[in-house]
């Protein structure tokens, strides 16, 4: 039989730390776990994995000041979870749990939404509900214990099982670690849990009652929220034209984010025009406002439901109201989360804090939750632009950075705000953070007509309606025939590829032919599989890429080839020259 602590005798200090060594709760940490799950009834296994968020917001509980612990989980990236958690650490070390909000999100047979419940929702402060441990302030052998202590919705118990154990994980070797058994009367089976010191939990197994495992999950990832930049001065502003797909872009903390300024306007019009993007993904473009002095956030509106059916130049006028600032997210997956986001065209899109009830603000502590105008709670997840990198603003689930700034050569692009968003978490095992999943531009009036000629090309190319999103401007290309493959290494001696020094002069720029003939004929007119280029006297100029140049036998990197005449190399050129653009 399980003891229930004294709650009666703890006594908790208003925002005391929660520093057990086995159960360290840092605000700003997210520990990230995934694991195979096994039906018991059908044998199927799914993969699910979760991220425990330690927030910084606080709510009071049975008259305790708890931290607050955001716990999201996941199936294929289509949340399935989510709660938020009340935790609380007593003077004498121990940590005390006071209860949980949780919604469990419910799809049909073919991955329709259908709804939601709250099964295993309590309180400590419902009549005849008590606070348990979480973790006591030392491991010492003794009874089990109640972790959540609810009559007929939550009976958990804990007993500590061994101490002193080495454990290795795919995350790390970990010593002195103390195993945990939990179980309930409510189910069946046990979980067996491991926690080492100055991490928390690091691994557990379910065990089924004839000792069957039927799930394993293990830590993958330990991370920080957002990195505190002390001066957004010196951040770095990445090219539109460098983004290459499925390469990481380093360093966020020293990259642009967003900021509300960036998207300010009073009573204007903000133009918003699709540029490209490389995803795998069906991702929706919405936008909301937030209230420059008040930070409120208004309701979300869908502006693109389904961004693969919108061709590169695609604009949409958004009118901003006055003392709003314009802020754009992602919808990702939406063909796989079964909500219609069509009806959401004109708006109607709540986006509340779901720890108060109120509409969400930018100063929240965590993202907001999403619901209809009847309050139905939908399972989206708005991966705003507004980043999370110098731990100012968590909008974004797990505080995961989702979109930066980004520069562009182009003429004339002074004064649009290009954005680059990634469309999976950071705790994602598909994210690859080269932040080129969907391109947009931001701009006071329309983008005439040559300038978004340009950006288009910078961002990979065009794209038709229908066609999905188009391939990144570095996508590695396909295999090129008789020996034509674009050569790409150091030839300069100074440890910089070909095409790293070529982007610092070819972006942007025009060829002129001193003759003024073309000369040119089409690769794609030779039937060369996926090379989409021009032959220029027999060498190659790389359009598949719009960003790099490639010669068979380049005589030094500059503006000569074989053939063609030294020094007519042109930058600045208008696109109506006597040659052609290369973006």
């Amino acid at each position: 039989m399980a003891i229930l602590p004294n709650f009666a005798a703890a006594t908790f200090n208003p925002g005391a730390p929660i520093n057990n060594p086995y159960l360290p709760l840092i605000p700003g940490h997210v520990l990230s776990y995934m694991g195979d799950e096994t039906d018991p009834d059908t044998g199927e296994v799914t993969t699910e994995r979760n991220d425990v968020f330690t927030t910084s917001a606080s709510f009071e509980v049975r008259g305790v000041a708890t931290t607050v612990i955001r716990d999201t989980v996941y199936e294929d990236d289509v949340i399935i979870e989510d709660t938020f958690d009340w935790y609380a650490q007593d003077t004498a070390g121990n940590v005390w749990y006071f209860g949980e909000i949780v919604v469990n999100y419910e799809y049909d047979d073919d991955g329709n939404f259908v709804g939601v419940n709250h099964d295993g929702q309590w309180s400590a402060d419902d009549p005849g509900n008590q606070p348990g441990w979480a973790m006591k302030a030392s491991p010492e052998f003794g009874p089990a214990y109640y972790l959540e202590f609810a009559p007929g919705i939550a009976e958990d118990e804990s007993i500590l099982a061994e101490t002193g154990l080495s454990v290795k994980t795919s995350f790390g070797q970990f010593e002195d670690v103390i195993k945990i058994i939990d179980s309930s009367a409510l189910s069946t089976g046990v979980e067996f849990k491991y926690y080492a010191p100055g991490v928390g939990e690091i691994t557990e197994t379910a065990v089924a009652p004839d000792g069957t495992a039927t799930s394993q999950v293990d830590l993958y990832r330990n991370g920080i929220v957002g990195q505190v930049d002390a001066d957004d001065s010196d951040d770095v502003t990445p090219a539109l034209a460098k983004l290459k797909e499925s390469k990481t872009v380093e360093d966020l903390a020293e990259i642009r984010d967003l900021e509300m300024a960036d998207f300010a306007g009073i009573g204007t019009t903000k133009q918003v025009t699709v540029i490209g993007g490389s995803t795998d993904s069906a991702d929706a473009l919405g936008a909301y406002f937030i209230d420059e002095a008040t930070g409120a956030i208004s309701e979300g509106r869908i502006l693109v439901a389904d961004l693969s059916d919108a061709a590169s130049g695609t604009s949409i006028a958004v009118d901003v109201p006055d003392g709003q600032s314009l802020c754009l997210f992602l919808v990702r997956g939406t063909d796989e989360i079964g909500v219609d986001l069509e009806q959401f065209a004109d708006g109607g899109m709540q986006l509340k804090n779901l720890l108060t009830g109120a509409p969400a603000n930018v100063n929240d502590p965590f993202a907001p939750t999403v619901m209809d105008d009847a309050g139905n709670i939908l399972p989206i997840q708005p991966l705003s632009a507004l980043g999370a990198d110098d731990g100012g603003n968590l909008l974004n689930p797990a505080g995961s950075m989702q979109a930066i700034g980004l520069s562009s050569s182009a003429a004339g692009a002074s004064g649009i705000e290009i954005i680059g968003f990634e469309d999976r978490l950071n705790t994602s095992p598909d994210y690859d953070g080269d932040f080129n999943d969907a391109i947009l531009a931001v701009s006071d009036a329309p983008i005439p007509a040559e300038t978004l000629q340009q950006l288009v090309r910078e961002a990979g190319g065009g794209k038709t309606a229908s066609s999905g999103i188009a391939q990144s401007s570095n996508e590695p290309a396909g295999e090129v025939p008789d020996g034509e493959q674009a050569e790409e290494a150091d030839d300069s001696g100074t440890g910089e590829s070909l095409e790293d020094t070529l982007d610092e002069w070819l972006t942007g720029d025009t060829f002129v032919f001193a003759d003024g003939a073309h000369r040119v004929g089409r690769v794609a007119d030779l039937e060369l599989d996926r090379w989409d280029g021009f032959l220029v006297d027999g060498d190659w100029v790389d359009f598949s890429h719009l960003e790099r140049l490639c010669n068979d036998h380049p005589d030094g990197i500059g503006a000569h080839f074989d053939g063609v005449p030294d020094g007519v190399l042109k930058a600045g050129a208008a696109l109506s020259a006597d040659g052609f653009f290369i973006a």
